[in-house]
């Protein structure tokens, strides 16, 4: 079982090294070309890096592979943010160390912080990236703390691949244009990476702040109905994808690969088809918020089959929260438009109760007209 979560997580990392790499690779570069170093400290440096993201990796698969997923974005979504927030000011730190030691001032103790490259690596580690994102699904379904962390040990691994050629980066720092073209441009990715936390911090509190005065008003107009409740999908476990795989026009499989957004839980695709579907669906626990295809609500008004029916009556009685959504005409901003709203939208049910959402497209176009859509996703 162990030698199975390992040989995955090396799997997934190989896979979706350059995910990974696209993500950090932006901070490793500028850290690396921001001093002086030769080929071996360079590795050195890159050996440090990884062994924090070694750590922060373990520690982390361990927690998923413990706690099964309960880890509501309401607390995950601030922990991501705050990762951004920490390496960004950590380049920042970084630039003022180095010009201060170049020009022969003394360092600080907070600037001498900045030395750490595994401090550095530790941070990254943190922070989620669409390949992180897989990693956390995948954990989920293992069995315990070891399991998530030898999942996340591979994935280490299968990443690590990518970033061991940063250490030819040593070798271009023998010319002081280098460096300092790298203290700038580590200057505009600090500043992106934190303006992206800042926006991010932003955008989670006003939300935090609308399901607040949501959950106020249901307690006011409903004082002597003391079971309704806020649901929002960001605070579930888990979202669930439910797609037809032989039904070409549903796009559960597309919209899950887009849809990863750090304010969302995450995600699970559940493929079914009409023979087998109740023993692939029964997986998915009761209370669960799924994503399902349009026929699954009857006031879509399309004709379905009986055993159609039978998967819409089966959600049902599973008291799920369910968002129907209608995938054509498709194009790749659909996905962002569904992801927008299950952010940003609360809503009011009992909490033991299932409903049923009606996600219309309102996209009246085809794809060829993604690039003039005026609509705000």
């Amino acid at each position: 079982m162990l030698f199975e979560s390992l040989s995955a997580g090396l799997s997934l990392g190989l896979a979706t090294g350059l995910t990974c790499l696209a993500s950090c690779g932006p901070v490793y570069g500028v850290y690396l070309l921001g001093e002086k170093r030769t080929g071996l400290q360079a590795l050195w440096v890159i050996l440090k890096l990884n062994a924090g993201r070694f750590i922060a990796y373990a520690i982390f698969g361990a927690l998923i592979g413990q706690l099964g997923g309960v880890i509501p974005a309401s607390v995950r979504t601030p922990l991501v943010l705050s990762g951004y927030v920490f390496f960004s000011v950590y380049l920042l730190l970084t630039v003022v160390r180095v010009r201060k030691t170049c020009s022969g001032c003394h360092a600080g103790k907070l600037l001498k912080i900045t030395r750490s490259a595994f401090l550095l690596g530790f941070l990254t580690g943190f922070s989620i990236c669409p390949a992180f994102l897989i990693a956390i699904t995948s954990a989920f379904n293992t069995s315990g703390p070891i399991s998530g962390m030898m999942l996340f040990i591979g994935f280490f691994a299968g990443t690590t691949v990518y970033m061991l050629p940063f250490a030819v980066f040593g070798l271009l720092t023998a010319k002081d244009w280098v460096t300092k073209a790298a203290r700038v441009i580590a200057v505009v990715v600090a500043i992106y990476f934190g303006a992206i936390g800042i926006r991010g911090f932003a955008q989670w509190i006003s939300q935090f702040s609308t399901r607040q005065e949501l959950s106020e008003m249901v307690a006011h107009e409903s004082h002597e109905d003391a079971d309704i409740s806020i649901f929002s999908v960001e605070d579930s476990d888990t979202l669930y994808v439910l797609t037809f795989a032989e039904d070409e026009q549903d796009r559960g499989i597309e919209l899950a690969e887009q849809i990863s957004g750090a304010n969302l839980p995450p995600l699970k695709v559940i493929l079914f088809n009409k023979d087998q579907w109740l023993r692939q669906i029964s997986s998915v626990p009761e209370l669960s918020a799924v994503i399902t295809p349009l026929w699954i609500d009857s006031r879509s008004g399309i004709e379905t089959s009986p055993w159609q029916d039978s998967v819409s009556v089966y959600l049902e009685s599973m008291r799920m929260r369910t968002f129907a959504v209608e995938y054509e005409p498709w194009c790749s901003e659909r996905g962002y438009g569904v992801q927008s709203f299950l952010e940003m939208y609360a809503f009011r049910c009992h909490p033991d109760s299932g409903f049923t959402f009606l996600m219309r497209n309102p996209l009246g176009c085809g794809p060829d007209d993604c690039s003039s859509c005026d609509i705000t996703h």
